[in-house]
């Protein structure tokens, strides 16, 4: 489907969306923090906008991946919200790690919701046509605001830069339409892998960056090697042919340290990804940030 924005999104729509999530928020605590004063059950999931989203999307005016990562987002919240009324409906009192479970899933709802705004709007990001990920535009700008969460929360989260191995062998024996499968191929293999809260860019070339939110360096290394498997075990199948194109990825991963830039965050994820093209590809492999002291080691060594 051709790529179509709708020109205005009502702001009124948008912002009586997310006053009537928060007021639904404070429903679902009242009835977990004072149970015996609960009168009946929370109020429900407001729906009006995710509706008004689909009906955007058979018309056309709206991309359907972007109703269908919303509808995600949206059950994450009902299921945040389903395990703690279950959780404190037993006797229990309510755990911290329910509740921060809870207000993140609200977040990355509210956080979606006004960045598809946006986009509908004609801001700073689009979706790239080949693949159906994120281009490359306004990329930065939404790492980081990640970067910026990190710094007030400690919300951790991981960059991991991908690419394809022998990409310029594939183009030389490839034509431009059947190196557009290949890219949206890797695409559909990312897009099934990836949780619906993480974001995934298009870079071309052959080259993605994904945003891996809520995870730590080593468990973004494993979720990775699970995809670049993943990718190994599904060969292209391109349309017009009978032959299979058996493709494999080098992956860089990188977590963001005090102190970094967002320039160094993509920087040490490129550095990464090199570094498991050089040693024979389709691996992945971490960007490990040294110590004050393994840095002396290191200038040290220079004068030995």
């Amino acid at each position: 489907m051709t790529l179509r924005y709708a020109s205005v999104l009502p702001n009124d729509l948008l912002l009586r969306d997310i006053a009537a999530h928060v007021d639904w928020f404070e429903s679902v605590l009242r009835a977990v923090i004072f149970p015996d004063e609960a009168v009946g059950e929370p109020s429900a999931l407001p729906e009006d906008f995710l509706i008004w989203c689909a009906g955007k999307a058979e018309s056309g005016a709206l991309e359907e991946a972007n109703v269908i990562r919303l509808q995600r987002l949206h059950d994450d919240l009902a299921e945040a919200a389903a395990a703690c009324l279950a959780h404190t409906q037993s006797g229990s009192l309510l755990t911290q790690e329910l509740y921060n479970r809870l207000a993140q899933r609200l977040e990355d709802y509210i956080d979606f919701v006004r960045r598809l705004g946006a986009d509908m709007a004609g801001s700073h990001f689009s979706i790239d046509t080949v693949t159906g990920l994120r281009s490359a535009a306004g990329m930065k700008n939404e790492i980081e605001r990640e970067l910026d969460r990190r710094g007030r929360k400690s919300d951790v989260f991981c960059v991991c830069d991908m690419q394809i191995d022998g990409h310029e062998a594939l183009k030389q024996a490839h034509s431009e339409r059947e190196m557009k499968e290949i890219y949206a191929h890797i695409a559909a293999v990312l897009m099934d892998s990836l949780r619906s809260y993480d974001d995934g860019y298009f870079l071309g070339e052959g080259e993605y960056m994904l945003c891996l939110k809520h995870v730590e360096l080593l468990d973004a290394c494993a979720a990775m090697d699970r995809i670049i498997d993943k990718i190994a075990a599904r060969p292209a199948r391109l349309s017009g042919s009978e032959a299979a194109v058996k493709l494999t990825v080098s992956c860089g991963v990188a977590e963001p340290v005090p102190g970094d830039k967002i320039d160094d965050i993509f920087d040490n994820a490129k550095r990464a990804m090199i570094q498991a093209q050089e040693g024979g590809g389709n691996q992945v492999m971490e960007w490990k940030e040294k110590s004050a002291l393994q840095q002396y080691a290191d200038g040290a060594e220079v004068f030995d």
